[in-house]
């Protein structure tokens, strides 16, 4: 079934270096309910087979090839090729949606003719192969509106979503200002959701892999500079919750990583994350004090460092403590993140 050229979709997977993973990406997108116009590949300079895989689906999509140039100006590209004038999705090349995602979105765009962005809920794939189901929580299965939106991180990630081209062109696009990957698609909302309203699908449609807590921040650590600086340049003051919750999210999740290295006996590792936490709050008293301990012995260190370092863990989601004082100390992380933020605030 191919949607009425009224409700053309162009469906464009960006991918650097996703041998392993962008077949599977663009067969989900080829085996949809309602088949999109067209599926546009960007390969943003991969070094790796996804060329040779690409060569493979040639008589069913387009490819396009540039130097690397990060995530935002692949999409962009996609974008700007696309021939579908009315909705567009961004899937993620490690990501993987379900048949019925582009039928049951373009559905709810149908029926909520003024928004301009539809997501819906997710379900993780950790790295272990374990299915994570849910990752919009309870109190964030709403459609924001603006001031939530500039309260707090929202769990909408791009593979997720379907949006107006229109409204996406208004935008600009994805800022290009994020030359690698990270925070460029929260900040998108933001400028979204200036265009219009926002609408929610409950099911769960897409596969998101997961990445660990220490990788995304690594990864994304760029990107939180960036979105920083354009998020207090366009919204001054009316953002300043976000940008203090979400640094705090930073100190608290590189926190709960010094506690595991504690825990683990390497107070070298534990440094380096407790020292991650003050480049985002020098003044934070806690980091300053668990930092200090890791010039002790290690004999001496977990005794000063609370209950949760000298107790054994309890079974664990996403590759965080579920409760208890381990979820106070670590500022209540989880992958669900987004986004990915607390440790959500480190999005994908």
């Amino acid at each position: 079934m191919r949607i009425s050229e009224a409700l053309a979709v162009t469906v464009v997977i960006p991918v650097h270096n996703g041998a392993a993973t962008v077949a599977r990406a663009i067969d989900s997108a080829l085996q949809q309910d309602v088949r999109p116009v067209e599926i546009i590949v960007v390969d943003d300079g991969s070094t790796d087979a996804t060329a040779e895989i690409l060569t493979g689906y040639r008589d069913k999509i387009t490819v396009l090839t540039q130097q690397r140039r990060g995530p935002s100006a692949a999409r962009n590209a996609g974008a700007a090729a696309a021939r579908a004038r009315d909705l567009i999705g961004f899937l993620d090349a490690d990501d993987i949606w379900h048949p019925n995602m582009l039928r049951l979105m373009v559905d709810c765009l149908q029926r909520e003719r003024v928004a301009v962005l539809a997501f819906c809920d997710l379900e993780g794939l950790e790295q272990s192969g374990v299915v994570v189901p849910g990752m919009v929580d309870e109190r964030s299965a709403h459609p924001p509106s603006m001031e939530e939106l500039l309260t707090r991180w929202w769990p909408v990630y791009t593979s997720a979503t379907l949006m107006r081209r229109d409204a996406l062109d208004k935008c600009g696009g994805f800022s290009e200002e994020f030359k690698m990957p990270g925070f460029e698609d929260p900040y998108l909302w933001l400028l979204m959701r200036e265009q219009g309203s926002f609408a929610y699908v409950p099911q769960r449609l897409v596969r998101y892999r997961c990445h660990t807590m220490s990788e995304r921040m690594e990864k994304y650590a760029a990107g939180y500079r960036v979105f920083c600086r354009l998020v207090e340049q366009r919204y001054g003051r009316m953002a300043e919750r976000l940008l203090r919750d979400t640094a705090r999210s930073f100190v608290c999740a590189w926190g709960f990583e010094g506690l595991l290295a504690i825990k683990a006996g390497d107070k070298h590792k534990a440094r380096r994350a407790f020292a991650r936490a003050l480049t985002y709050d020098r003044r934070d008293f806690r980091s300053h004090l668990r930092w200090l301990r890791t010039f002790l012995p290690m004999s001496v260190i977990p005794g000063l460092s609370g209950s949760f370092v000298q107790r054994k863990l309890p079974a664990t989601k996403n590759g965080f403590e579920t409760g208890g004082a381990a979820a106070r100390d670590s500022g209540r992380l989880n992958s669900g993140k987004s986004g990915k933020h607390p440790a959500a605030a480190v999005p994908r």
